[in-house]
């Protein structure tokens, strides 16, 4: 069972780096730009901050970064035998999310961003994968801690 959790966790990461890289390539290289109805947007932007923005034009930002991701991969080694298959999905999606943008980082010194929609700060696929891949999380964590106290 611990190999086929690692594996699930390894691949899904994979695919979200594909997915959310070739969706930051074909942004970047076509200049791409759409606007529906006023709503949403997909138009590149360069994040050098933290999540949504904040603390923009910070070094210490893909220190934070480094140092979540960190911490998921010590969840995973630590959780490894406890770990089932849908927490492996949101792990996978999390860690998948985090590379990613990390990779944006190192080699675009800055989070390409371009999905806004109405006023919410722009984003990436990668940034709804993260988000995904917590609220999952935390509502199989959820369903686990209610399984245990009813048992």
């Amino acid at each position: 069972m611990k190999n086929k959790i690692i594996r699930i966790i390894v691949v899904l990461a994979a695919i979200v780096i594909i997915i959310d890289q070739l969706s930051k390539l074909i942004v970047v290289k076509n200049n791409f730009y759409l606007e529906i109805g006023g709503f949403i947007k997909i138009e590149q932007t360069l994040n050098t901050g933290m999540a949504l923005g904040l603390n923009e034009g910070n070094v210490r930002n893909a220190i934070i970064m480094i140092l979540v991701l960190a911490v998921v991969v010590a969840f995973i080694k630590n959780q490894i035998e406890r770990i089932d298959v849908k927490t492996a999905v949101s792990v996978g999606l999390i860690l998948g999310g985090g590379l990613s943008n990390l990779i944006d980082r190192f080699t675009r010194k800055g989070v390409v961003d371009f999905i806004s929609v109405y006023k919410f700060p722009v984003i990436n696929l990668a940034d709804c994968f993260i988000f995904i891949g917590w609220v999952l999380f935390i509502v199989f964590l959820v369903m686990y801690s209610r399984k245990k106290v009813g048992e």
